[in-house]
């Protein structure tokens, strides 16, 4: 049986990835573009999103790669 690993106060340790998960206007900031543009694109599939809920999410590492495919 396998076990994870754990913090110091017995808690499970996050993921790498949580700490890349950037809302729409987080992502549009960083882009220099407006929101609902980064919205519409992750409606569309142009930039690669997830759904938490009603919420469309962006990782910031997925996004970096579609963009140095465009290039």
């Amino acid at each position: 049986m396998a076990t994870r690993a754990r913090l110091a106060n017995g808690a499970a340790p996050v993921p790498d990835v949580l700490g890349e998960i950037l809302t729409a206007q987080q992502l549009a900031e960083m882009l220099r573009m407006q929101r609902s543009t980064i919205e519409d694109y992750g409606r569309r599939g142009v930039i690669p999103s997830i759904k938490l809920g009603r919420h469309r999410r962006y990782i910031r590492s997925d996004v970096v790669a579609v963009i140095e495919r465009l290039r």
